[in-house]
């Protein structure tokens, strides 16, 4: 419980930026005595991918047992054992709306403790639902099962390939398309198994030893080529993808 609030007898809440490059997502974690939920969430659809860890948050919500037995009846205890002990998730657009609105609350005292623990709740239901559903809120599935539809998020990848040194955001890309930024995300990632941001990431980093195989362009040239405005920071990237550093591949 260190560095977390106590909002009510038994519910307690953190809410901090994070610079982790984890995708955003749900983790859930249960033993009999509470439930823990660990949200990491990027503010802002519109900003830039390469400042995106500037602006992700990580919450975290602990609800003990005799906190959820106040909503449960004298005879029968809140149902624990109906959630995982250890399950991760996709964070639907319900539960995006409702951490948005955590992080950008700005209330004191009373007022605060009361909107915290709302929320909380909602979430902790919003999950709930999940989990009984093949489902997430935002239908993903029966969504791509619509050749017009899924049409649009392979044309999505076609956009990012052809400009990968200046990808468009998320919002700008579902306008482009004609398909909301969640539905985008979700079936970005069904039909090709990664998200938006690391496809980029990707085939930025495939562009980058292409062109240091088979051109002149110095390592600050080809970091500008595809997207990055500080060579540091490409090659710091491009370690982390090859295991080697640009100068070093370039040589090989």
């Amino acid at each position: 419980m260190l560095n977390m609030e106590q909002i009510k007898d038994g519910l307690f809440y953190s809410i901090q930026k994070t610079r982790t490059n984890e995708e955003d997502g749900t983790l859930l974690q249960r033993n009999r005595e509470q439930i823990k939920l660990r949200f990491l969430h990027t503010q802002n659809a519109e900003i830039a991918f390469s400042k995106q860890l500037d602006n992700k948050h990580e919450i975290i919500l602990v609800f003990t047992q005799a906190y959820l037995n106040s909503y449960a009846s004298a005879d029968a205890p809140f149902p624990m054992h109906e959630f995982a002990t250890l399950q991760q998730q996709d964070n639907c657009c319900t539960t995006q709306l409702i951490l948005h609105e955590m992080i950008q609350d700005i209330q004191e005292g009373i007022a605060k403790k009361m909107f915290i623990e709302s929320k909380a709740l909602s979430l902790l239901l919003c999950y709930k639902k999940s989990q009984v559903s093949t489902n997430l809120n935002c239908a993903t599935c029966k969504f791509l099962l619509q050749p017009v539809e899924k049409e649009k998020i392979v044309s999505a990848k076609e956009i990012l390939l052809n400009s990968l040194n200046n990808p468009p955001t998320i919002s700008v890309l579902s306008l482009q398309i004609g398909i909301n930024q969640c539905y985008l995300k979700k079936g970005f990632k069904e039909l090709f198994g990664t998200t938006v941001y690391d496809f980029i990431q990707e085939q930025r980093m495939l562009k980058a030893k292409l062109l240091l195989s088979s051109s002149d362009l110095t390592i600050k040239q080809i970091a500008h080529e595809i997207g990055f405005a500080n060579a540091g920071n490409f090659s710091a990237a491009f370690k982390k993808f090859t295991g080697v550093f640009p100068s070093e591949f370039s040589t090989n």
